[in-house]
């Protein structure tokens, strides 16, 4: 029997002597409460020793090591409950007392890539403190931070310009400002301008003014986001060069989740070098530099890359392993973002009840004969309205479902036909279509263009550019386009920037954008016109379209 199997063994005869042994349950709450304070210390101080126990076996693969960590993820989780459920800690209501440890612990759930967890921290602290001192000048930029963290390049960028704007700013604040500018514009998409000479200056400047000062701390940043700049304009070699003297700066100063985060990027450089190795062996050494419960999500892009490289090695087992851990950290991610909502919207729900019952007590007292008189009427007349919506929403939603099922069964048949074209080759086009049928060819050669390019993204794209590049002339090409699609030419991109504007509404990983976003995603210049098109050409707004394809996909 293998570990895994004692593991699940263990936990089930440890569960069934606790319930054998418990008495009858007990109508006074406190002693309930304390039984299940002591079931959880018991499971936590269980699992602990056994997964210690566990670790003390040499022979441990990687994936194993990493599905322990897995189980060390889940056993931080009891361990915060129990410390919930002691009756002796108190949390201070007076947060002001403890600002600078606020701070402090919201840029280690950023560093750690723990945006939403991060940031009430970061305006809870700006609510009690603005001007322009330098813990406030700090505090910003981590939101800046985090907003790129949370692909919100543009408000991160505007509080940025503003921090570099202000008077009197501290040397260390001004080489994180420039630092994070570099950070976000390489990021950013669309760009306007010219991306690698952006991040090239703000980085330069960051590592002068690092080397000037000695701020190793923002010399390695800078060093990281500016590798990166050089991997992304395929420059490897001196990629490879910064992103590691960021990595040995980093270790210096012991900053681990900085150094995990760095090391995964070094692991992209290796990738495009065609070094497998060297990636596996990188990702590795991420994975030892410290806890799962402190670098959760820095672990689970670890895992993926992991899963990534083995794929190509052609270790599919191993890879697919490492592909399903990096799923589970990615599901609990997603589980406690889901219960930090619910609890959100729970205390204001109770803030609301209550106001409406105070609300409804002096409505009640002033309306009372009035309601018993017209109760009888009132009753018939909504019963009668909501059979009346009940069947209407039924039929709609019917008609929806079905609506949205078609779509997205077109955009399937869609994908496996710009898959063919992507694969045509230009002897495959010249076999397939013959020398002679010019129009042919030349929609053929559209339609790969359209697929491969994706040019309908662009809001400002005309048909001279598209003629360009098809070396043809407007005239043909508006010819062809009214003849074989039986629209004009702005109506066959409304056409693909609709089926991309479904095809993103459809796919969980743009659920953090707007409707509106994902329409000036999809190259629409304004909101209204996405709307419209959307609606006249689907049936539905793009809004319950989302919707309703969530609910088709669960």
């Amino acid at each position: 029997m293998n570990t895994k199997s004692w593991f699940f063994v263990i936990l089930f005869v440890w569960f069934q002597n606790g319930l054998q042994s418990q008495p009858e349950v007990s109508q006074d709450f406190e002693v309930q409460y304390e039984r299940t304070s002591l079931l959880i210390q018991q499971t936590c101080d269980s699992l602990t020793t056994f997964i210690a126990g566990m670790n003390q076996n040499d022979s441990l693969s990687e994936i194993q090591k990493a599905k322990i960590n897995l189980a060390l993820l889940k056993i931080q989780n009891l361990f915060d409950l129990f410390t919930i459920l002691q009756p002796d800690v108190l949390v201070p209501s007076d947060t002001n007392v403890f600002q600078g440890s606020m701070i402090k612990k919201a840029q280690e759930l950023i560093v750690q890539s723990r945006p939403d967890e991060g940031i009430p921290l970061i305006m809870k602290f700006l609510e009690k403190n603005y001007g322009s001192h330098d813990s406030v000048i700090f505090a910003k930029i981590y939101l800046a931070e985090a907003y790129r963290q949370k692909r919100e390049y543009e408000k991160g960028i505007a509080m940025i310009y503003e921090i570099l704007g202000t008077k009197n700013i501290s040397i260390n604040n001004k080489a994180f400002a420039l630092n994070r500018m570099a950070a976000l514009m390489n990021e950013k998409k669309p760009f306007e301008g010219n991306r690698p000479d952006s991040v090239l200056k703000y980085s330069r400047l960051c590592i002068d003014i690092s080397k000037k000062y000695n701020l190793t701390e923002y010399l390695a940043l800078s060093q990281n986001e500016l590798g990166m700049n050089y991997l992304n304009i395929n420059m490897p070699d001196s990629a490879l060069l910064l992103i590691s003297e960021a990595a040995n700066n980093f270790l210096s100063l012991n900053k681990n989740s900085q150094t995990i985060n760095t090391y995964i990027n070094l692991s992209h450089v290796y990738r495009r070098l065609e070094k497998p190795h060297e990636v596996k062996d990188i990702l590795h050494k991420a994975l030892e530099l410290g806890t799962i419960g402190k670098n959760r999500n820095l672990f689970r892009y670890v895992y993926y890359n992991l899963s990534t490289i083995y794929f190509e090695t052609g270790e599919y087992q191993t890879g697919f392993e490492y592909l399903k851990l990096s799923y589970d950290l990615l599901i609990q991610f997603f589980n406690d973002r889901i219960q930090q909502q619910i609890n959100e919207m729970s205390a204001r729900f109770d803030l609301q009840e209550k106001e409406t019952k105070i609300k409804e007590e002096a409505q009640k007292n002033r309306s009372y004969r009035l309601q018993v008189k017209y109760l009888i009427a009132i009753s018939v007349i909504t019963l009668c309205l909501l059979m009346v919506l009940i069947v209407l929403f039924r039929f709609k939603n019917r008609a929806y479902k079905k609506l949205v099922e078609q779509n997205l069964k077109s955009i399937k048949l869609e994908k496996e036909v710009e898959l063919c074209l992507r694969n045509l080759s230009e002897n495959d086009i010249k076999l397939k279509i013959g020398t002679e049928d010019h129009n042919a060819e030349l929609a053929l050669r559209l339609e790969k263009f359209l697929v491969e390019e994706k040019p309908y993204l662009w809001s400002d794209l005309s048909l001279e550019e598209i003629c360009k590049k098809l070396n043809t002339n407007r005239t043909y090409l508006s010819k062809l386009i009214n003849d074989k699609y039986n629209m004009g030419f702005y109506d066959l991109l409304f056409t693909y920037r609709l089926r991309a504007a479904m095809e993103y509404l459809n796919n969980p990983q743009f659920n953090h954008l707007t409707v509106e976003g994902i329409g000036e995603l999809t190259g629409f210049k304004s909101v209204s016109t996405f709307y419209k098109r959307f609606k006249n050409d689907v049936g539905m707004t793009p809004t319950q379209f989302r919707e309703w394809a969530k609910k088709s996909n669960t």
